[in-house]
C-alpha cells in the first residue's frame, strides 16, 4: 500500500471516529436535558403546591397534573425517537396506543400547538409532533364519525 493511501485511510478512520464521537456527545446532552425535564415534571406531579404555581390560569391543579403525566409519557417517547431507538412506524403504533388515554388526548388538545412551536428548530422533534398530531387528528375524526 502506498503511503498516500495509508494516510488517506487513517484520515478517513479518524474523521469517522470524530463524527461518531460528536454524535454520541450530542446524544448525551439530549439525554441529560431530558433527565432534567423528567425530574421537573416528576416534581410538579408530586407537589401540588408547586404545580399550582405553574398551572395555566383557570386550570384546576389536579387537571394540570394529569396533563403533565401525559406530557411525561410523550416526552419519554420523543426521547426514544430522537435517539433512534424507535422507528417512525413503531412510533406511530405506540402513539396510537398512548392516544387511547383520554388524558393524552386532552394534553394534545391543549398543548399540541405549543409543542409544535417548540420543535421548529429540531427535525426529529417536529417529525415526532407531526406523528402525534396525525394520530390525534385521526382519532378525533373517528370519534366524530362514530358520534
Amino acid at each position: 500500500m502506498k503511503t498516500s493511501h495509508a494516510l488517506l485511510a487513517i484520515a478517513a478512520v479518524g474523521t469517522a471516529h470524530l463524527v461518531a464521537r460528536e454524535r454520541q456527545h450530542r446524544q448525551q446532552k439530549v439525554v441529560a436535558v431530558a433527565r432534567m425535564h423528567d425530574q421537573w415534571l416528576t416534581l410538579l406531579t408530586t407537589n401540588l403546591d408547586l404545580a399550582e404555581q405553574w398551572a395555566p390560569e383557570g386550570m384546576d391543579v389536579k387537571e394540570y397534573v394529569t396533563l403533565l403525566n401525559a406530557n411525561q409519557q410523550l416526552c419519554a417517547l420523543a426521547l426514544r425517537y430522537r435517539l433512534g431507538l424507535i422507528s417512525k412506524d413503531r412510533l406511530r403504533f405506540v402513539v396510537q396506543a398512548v392516544m387511547e388515554r383520554e388524558s393524552v388526548r386532552q394534553y394534545w388538545e391543549k398543548f399540541g400547538a405549543f409543542r409544535a412551536e417548540e420543535s421548529l428548530d429540531n427535525k426529529a422533534d417536529a417529525d415526532f409532533n407531526d406523528i402525534v398530531g396525525d394520530v390525534y387528528d385521526a382519532r378525533r375524526a373517528m370519534q366524530t364519525a362514530g358520534a
